[in-house]
């Protein structure tokens, strides 16, 4: 994984970045399919969503400017790939949190991707205003699927299924969660952010937790949007709605249906359903991250084509990011603070 750390203004902070890793930005446009062009309702999809990012985040737009310029990149480029990802398929994933534990509020995320985990990029942003916070990424783009703020509210997100026919013009689902942890403090807030926005491109679980134990998995796409709340002071979310208001949405079939079902179903029937629940402790979710059998395992390691190459556990009260960089069942966790 690459490390950075930005601080001050938006699109200077966006220069830092671009100017630290220009071979990697150029690596993940390859990833990013910079060089097909797209198909026309790709582009058109695209000038809407930067045309809502400049309207509504601006910094955010600022930002990937920034890159474009610090690693002498054409904008058109720096835009793509930040936005490729909500006009093509892409990932999966998990959450898992745990609303108390030993050491308080705790929230798990794993990343199930594939060849382009060479552009992973944990980057520490300090803007000149808003909360500090982590995120992951790639180089050279500005998502947020998952990270924690200087306040202790840690999210992570899960890829689900896309609405038919939504409006372009609305935030870029990957970029989300930026707007969550440099606003928010609380996962009350943090739910009513996401609120106000509709989303573009594919839809997502998001898993929030703050440090005072308020958790929440937020399903939202589109124009919609369900809060589901902790079981048994537990939250979870694979790559499927389990709400009436995405009742109309059908599971993903094939292996990945079959993948998000029964990871789903293996944190529900061990930390909900069953009479002998373990005690929840740091310990046990890192160890649930790890786990590695039968089809419910969360470390995939290429089972079902998924491969769980990073995952990321959150401390909410100690504002720290625990990173496993590699397959998690077999690879040490190292702490990152805001």
């Amino acid at each position: 994984m690459l490390y950075l750390t930005t601080e001050g203004p938006d699109r200077e902070r966006g220069v830092q970045h671009g100017r630290k890793f220009g071979v990697e930005i150029r690596r993940a446009l390859q990833h990013a399919r910079w060089a097909d062009g797209g198909s026309a309702a790709e582009r058109e999809a695209a000038q809407a969503m930067w045309a809502w990012l400049n309207d509504h985040q601006p910094w955010l737009a600022q930002e990937i400017t920034g890159i474009a310029q610090g690693a002498e990149l054409p904008l058109d480029a720096a835009r793509h790939l930040s936005l490729f990802s909500a006009t093509r398929q892409f990932g999966e994933c998990t959450t898992l949190g745990f609303c108390d534990s030993d050491r308080g509020p705790i929230l798990a995320k794993t990343f199930d991707i594939g060849a382009q985990r060479d552009v992973y990029l944990l980057h520490r942003v300090r803007p000149t205003g808003g909360y500090s916070f982590l995120r992951v990424s790639w180089a050279g783009n500005v998502w947020a699927p998952t990270g924690i703020n200087e306040a202790g509210l840690a999210v992570g997100g899960s890829s689900t299924p896309a609405l038919p026919d939504q409006d372009p013009y609305a935030m870029p689902w990957h970029l989300t969660l930026n707007a969550v942890l440099r606003e928010c403090a609380t996962s009350a807030d943090a739910v009513a952010l996401l609120a106000s926005m509709d989303l573009a491109g594919k839809g997502h679980n998001y898993a929030i937790m703050d440090e005072q134990g308020d958790g929440a998995l937020v399903q939202k796409c589109g124009d919609r949007q369900a809060v589901v709340t902790p079981e048994c002071d537990v939250i979870c979310g694979t790559n499927h709605y389990t709400t009436p208001e995405f009742e109309d949405i059908p599971a993903p079939t094939g292996d990945a249906g079959h993948s998000s079902l029964a990871r789903l179903a293996w944190m529900r029937e061990t930390f909900i359903e069953s009479s002998d629940r373990p005690r929840p402790t740091l310990q046990g979710l890192i160890d649930a991250v790890r786990h590695d059998e039968g089809d419910g395992r969360l470390c995939r390691k290429g089972f079902l084509g998924g491969h769980t190459h990073y995952a990321m556990v959150y401390v909410c009260r100690e504002r720290t990011m625990l990173v496993s960089d590699g397959y998690p069942c077999e690879t040490e966790f190292v702490p990152h603070t805001v």
